[in-house]
Formats: C-alpha cells, sequence, structure tokens
C-alpha cells in the first residue's frame, strides 16, 4: 500500500513566502510608527492650543473639571455659567449628557462655556507653569 505525501514546498518556494511576510511585517510596522507620531504631535499640539487659550478644542466627551483644568479656570465659575450644582453626578457628566438633559444641543453649551473662558481670560491672563530648575542639591545628585 502506498501513501501519497503532498511534496514540501521547495527551498525557493520558502524563502518567498518567508520574505514576503517579513516585507508585510515591515510595511505595516512603518505605517503603525507613522500613524503614533501624527497622533503625538496632534496631541502635542491641541495641548499647546488649550494652554494658549484657544476654546475651539472644547468637545461633547469633555466633563467641566476636565475643561477647567485643561484652560485652569475656577471650576466653580462654569458650574455657575451652566447654572449646575457642583455634585458627584454632574463632576462625571459629559457636555454631552448635560445637553440631552437640558434637551438642548451640546454646542450651545460649548458655545456658553467658550463664552464665558474667554471673558475670565480678560481679567485673568493665562500663565504657564514656570519651567522646573535643577536646585543646587539635585545638582550634586
Amino acid at each position: 500500500m502506498q501513501t501519497h505525501t503532498a511534496p514540501k514546498p521547495s527551498m525557493q518556494r520558502r524563502f518567498l513566502i518567508i520574505s514576503f511576510f517579513l516585507i508585510l511585517s515591515i510595511g505595516a510596522t512603518i505605517i503603525a510608527t507613522h500613524a503614533t507620531i501624527d497622533a503625538v504631535q496632534n496631541v502635542h499640539q491641541h495641548q499647546v492650543m488649550a494652554h494658549q487659550g484657544d476654546v475651539h478644542l472644547i468637545r461633547q466627551w469633555m466633563t467641566i473639571p476636565y475643561i477647567a483644568h485643561v484652560y485652569r479656570v475656577p471650576d466653580s465659575l462654569l458650574y455657575s455659567t451652566l447654572k449646575l450644582k457642583d455634585d458627584t453626578l454632574t463632576r462625571h457628566s459629559t457636555l454631552q449628557t448635560i445637553a440631552l438633559q437640558r434637551k438642548q444641543s451640546a454646542d450651545v453649551i460649548i458655545h456658553k462655556l467658550q463664552a464665558e473662558i474667554l471673558e475670565y481670560r480678560k481679567t485673568h491672563p493665562f500663565k504657564p507653569d514656570p519651567t522646573p530648575t535643577p536646585t543646587a542639591q539635585e545638582g550634586r545628585a
């Protein structure tokens, strides 16, 4: 009784298959690296714009404490602008959730906050954090 086994691929065919997958993985790595670099640059640009006071970056997914932190305004000011209580439920609510509860557009809520932040900036200009400098003791370590 003879059993037929499939012929083994030749060394050249194995080399071509391995080369194909190697090139494919290198290409995927290059694409992923490029996307990561773009994302990091985008985040950095948004941080710079927010620190310069660009209120156009406020989005529906943000919460009032987050906006207050990023734009360095008192959260009590933002709560009073929207006539909200500062409680646990409201602290964790996104602007979209607040808008849905009020049966308003999230854009209306965002616009009110943008206007209030810009008004606050007129009397309280943004001051970036100073760059930390090493102390004499840290220099000796």
